[in-house]
């Protein structure tokens, strides 16, 4: 900022004051005072005194206020209301349906169902009001600790805990359940994004590309060494994604994929102990077991076909298969309301994705719009995969429906959510500075790849 008259500098204080993000203040003063001194220089030029020139400088702006106001107007921090609509909608939808399981099913275990239901809503929801006033960019500077943190708890994980078929995956924390690897999953992506973001736009050259490698194979053998081969399989699209985003090489990234694919395709080959392959490929004959290995996938068909357009309503009878109803939300669904509510989910859950996919081209600063690819891509692979299993005709696998299903997975799910909504709260408030070092980094990408 160059040095300016006392009256100059008066002048755009009071204008500032009335611009509540103050993000925007240094680039509005140098906006506005260029053009007052490009005018005051003007008006020199034809015989004005200094004072003369300033005093017209300041007239011809207008008031202060008034101005600060118009520019408040332009730069002041955002709400998406219909995300934010969208939320609402699915949240109630939730709590709706794990109401109608847990006063529907007689057995006691099933009871304290809704009450943790509802906790790790709560939770979730004060986690989203903190990200949506947080500043993500601060976690730009922490994604090197970040990614150290996550990668040290994968490591320790299995010499501390231990799940069902030697699955490593949830620790207790002051009565709350905590899924380390559905964590790990949504975080690391972003932290490695944010570590590789300017190396790989900028100079996209075989050693950063290898670094980039290193730093998802790590995470990646953690990952496996968990036997969480669900969020291992995420983690690996996740990657690829995000590699294609930040590089434009798409060619790279389809070998990428394919090698990708069949690594993990040989892992289920040749080290899966426990029958993961077989559980999959049981959708290819579901008539040969229909009340033994494919008896989730014939039991969804079922309910399904059985429902009718408007369901068996609230009372409706919970056989065997109901009893875990709480894993297949949109089943459940879809039984008491019918086909008809089934239609209306898809149609909001598509509006919803949407949203999310609308917010990038709004989105200048180069490490959001990372966020959003990250986070959108992640919801979209749960959301498409959890409607493919409402179908039956998909493998059932750990794979959450995002935020109607229950589990503690709703924290990450409004936690990213409230990440979405900070960083387009903060799209008007972005330096221009920022907008122009975008512009140009993403012509120079188009122009190498």
């Amino acid at each position: 900022m160059t040095n300016r008259h006392e009256r100059i500098q008066q002048y755009l204080d009071h204008m500032c004051v009335q611009v509540k993000a103050r993000e925007v203040h240094n680039d509005l003063r140098d906006e506005l005072g260029n053009h007052m001194e490009e005018m005051i220089l003007d008006k020199e030029q034809e015989g004005y005194t200094e004072e003369e020139a300033i005093a017209y400088a300041i007239e011809q702006m207008g008031d202060p206020t008034v101005v600060g106001k118009s520019m408040h107007r332009l730069h002041r921090h955002r709400m998406h209301w219909g995300l934010l609509v969208g939320l609402i909608g699915l949240s109630i939808t939730s709590l709706l349906l794990i109401w109608i399981f847990t006063m529907n099913v007689a057995d006691e275990k099933y009871q304290s169902l809704y009450r943790g239901h509802v906790v790790y809503t709560v939770i979730g929801v004060m986690l989203m009001l903190f990200f949506i006033y947080f500043d993500y960019r601060k976690l730009k500077k922490a994604a090197w600790w970040i990614y150290i943190l996550l990668n040290a708890l994968l490591w320790i994980n299995p010499m501390i805990t231990t799940d069902i078929h030697g699955n490593s995956r949830y620790w207790g924390l002051f009565g709350v359940t905590l899924d380390l690897t559905t964590a790990s999953v949504w975080i690391l992506p972003l932290a490695i994004g944010a570590i590789m973001l300017d190396k790989l736009r900028s100079n996209c050259n075989m050693q950063s590309i290898l670094t980039y490698i290193a730093m998802v194979m790590l995470p990646a053998v953690l990952l496996f060494q968990t036997l969480d081969w669900v969020r291992l399989f995420l983690f690996g699209i996740m990657c690829i994604v995000l590699f294609g985003w930040l590089t434009h090489k798409w060619l790279y990234t389809v070998v990428g994929a394919v090698i990708t694919g069949s690594i993990f395709l040989l892992l289920l080959f040749f080290a899966d102990q426990y029958g993961r392959l077989k559980r999959l490929s049981v959708v290819l004959n579901l008539q040969d077991d229909p009340y033994g290995s494919a008896y989730s996938n014939y039991s969804i068909i079922e309910v399904i076909r059985s429902s009718g357009w408007w369901g068996n309503g609230i009372d409706t009878t919970f056989d065997r298969f109901k009893t875990s109803y709480f894993n297949y939300p949109g089943v459940l669904l879809i039984d008491v309301f019918g086909w008809s509510a089934g239609i209306l989910l898809l149609v909001g859950i598509i509006w919803f994705v949407a949203s999310m996919v609308k917010m990038l081209p709004r989105i200048w600063d180069d490490f959001g719009r990372m966020i959003i690819v990250s986070i959108t891509t992640m919801f979209a692979m749960q959301i498409i995969y959890s409607l493919a299993m409402t179908t039956g005709k998909a493998p059932i696998i750990s794979i959450s429906f995002p935020f109607i299903g229950y589990g503690n997975h709703l924290m990450f799910d409004y936690a990213m959510l409230g990440l979405l909504l900070g960083i387009y709260r903060r799209k008007d408030t972005i330096s221009k500075k920022n907008k122009k070092i975008r512009q140009k980094v993403d012509a120079d990408v188009l122009t190498n790849s």
